[in-house]
């Protein structure tokens, strides 16, 4: 039996997951921190670097590097799972809150990675949810441009975290 996912040691993926029905759960602020909340957590739990990402109404990209015993399927059964328990328990309510599954991509080379951030970067002014790039808060825009180190944590290298 083959794996659903590929899976190279120590490679960058492009992750899209979907909200069940497309519902816009992450119009809701607190939604958007407990991700981040999970995904800062689930760093260090399974041992990834998260390269960028973007937290979309009913959708979220994400660039991840797994660095430990865990491959990208652990990793986004744990994110996905976890979220999931915690929002039905927030809103008293049960039942699935992402569509099964994810999609991903292995970034080819370093070029393949920079037009990925971009399209990340650039997908609320595509939907017309801002104007600019900037403007959105659920995105790893502005620790790259601006040198916002709200998400410093979440963004920056295990390694570099582990060296300061």
């Amino acid at each position: 039996m083959s794996p659903k996912h590929y899976y190279e040691e120590n490679n960058f993926y492009f992750i899209t997951t979907v909200t069940e029905n497309r519902v816009p759960i992450f119009k809701d602020y607190l939604a958007c921190e407990l991700l981040i909340s999970l995904l800062t957590y689930h760093k260090f739990s399974c041992n990834y670097n998260l390269k960028a990402f973007v937290i979309m109404p009913d959708h979220v990209h994400l660039i991840i590097q797994p660095m430990g015993k865990d491959n990208i399927s652990d990793i986004m059964k744990r994110i996905k799972g976890n979220f999931s328990r915690y929002y039905n328990r927030i809103h008293k309510r049960s039942g699935t809150v992402f569509q099964k599954g994810f999609y991903d991509t292995a970034i080819r080379d370093e070029k393949h990675c920079c037009e990925t951030i971009d399209y990340i970067h650039y997908n609320p002014v595509k939907k017309g949810i801002v104007i600019e790039a900037k403007d959105y808060l659920y995105s790893s825009y502005k620790f790259y441009c601006e040198n916002d180190e709200k998400f410093l944590l979440l963004l920056m290298p295990l390694d570099e975290l582990e060296a300061t």
